[in-house]
């Protein structure tokens, strides 16, 4: 009777280490594919262009991350319970860029989600343009309604000078170099100048016909700059930018480090199981 005892208690018995080394192959293999389905959502969410797809996207990456941890510490379990050096080695390489990728990926996603250059695109795309269109409108019925020929040159200057600075906010929201970025606001405000010393001219100059078209007129810069304003200012951000930027170097290489850690850690646990190989 005594004989059978460890027959009916199995349980009592070690794990075999040939079970316990295909379980943290499995494991490997699924942080793997852990990792892969978080790049794969974090990509998404830099690309996304709504703020909708870009939280979801990035809320589906953190979730990916969520799980890879938990993976790598019930990994982190079986390894240090069997206790061989060179798996503790492999592993404690691979916590090391895991730790990296995911300060990384807290500052990317981050920026992904902001979307300043996108809201900034959708700005000088909507409000903007139509309250340029008021603009230009209102200083081309001051110019119907005068004859005088200084003010004529003035209004007209004033109208393309707005005109060219609402072409310089695209190039401004595309731009990753702060040094660019200051001399096109430079020129915006240069052409600024122009379209205030028309409307100053107009005011002074007008004929009291064409009154209520100043006022019009000064009323729509006085709006366009305020836009004009707030579109630089979330194009100065640069979140998207900054976004792809992180994604394309920093993002690529830890994730790379990443695939070659677990790649040298899996190699590491064959080589136990197998160790004629």
């Amino acid at each position: 009777m005594a004989i059978a005892l460890p027959l009916l208690f199995g349980g009592c018995q070690p794990e075999p280490a040939l079970l316990r080394e295909a379980r943290k192959a499995t494991l490997v293999h699924e942080m793997r594919d852990a990792l892969l389905a978080s790049v794969e959502a974090e990509k998404s969410a830099v690309l996304a262009v709504t703020d909708e797809e870009s939280h979801a996207f990035a809320e589906e990456s953190r979730k990916r991350t969520g799980e890879m941890t938990r993976l790598q510490e019930s990994l982190q379990g079986l390894v240090t319970a069997d206790g061989r050096p060179g798996e503790i080695e492999k592993l404690a390489a691979f916590d090391t860029v895991w730790g990296e990728l995911r300060d990384v990926d807290q500052r990317l996603l981050a920026l992904a989600v902001a979307n300043s250059n996108l809201k900034a695109a959708w700005l000088a795309a909507g409000d903007s343009a139509r309250t340029l269109d008021r603009l230009v409108d209102a200083l081309a019925a001051v110019e119907a309604a005068t004859s005088d020929a200084a003010l004529l040159r003035d209004l007209s200057a004033a109208a393309v000078a707005a005109l060219r600075i609402h072409t310089a906010l695209a190039p401004h929201i595309a731009s990753p170099d702060d040094a660019e970025m200051t001399r096109m606001e430079e020129q915006i405000r240069t052409r600024g100048d122009i379209v205030k010393r028309a409307l100053d001219a107009a005011r002074e100059h007008g004929p009291t016909a064409a009154a209520a078209q100043v006022a019009d007129a000064t009323a729509a810069w006085g709006d366009y700059q305020r836009l004009t304003a707030d579109v630089l200012r979330l194009s100065r951000l640069n979140t998207n930018v900054r976004s792809v930027d992180v994604s394309l170097h920093e993002k690529r290489r830890v994730t790379a480090a990443c695939r070659e850690a677990l790649t040298a850690l899996l190699e590491q646990i064959h080589a136990r199981a197998n160790p004629t190989r």
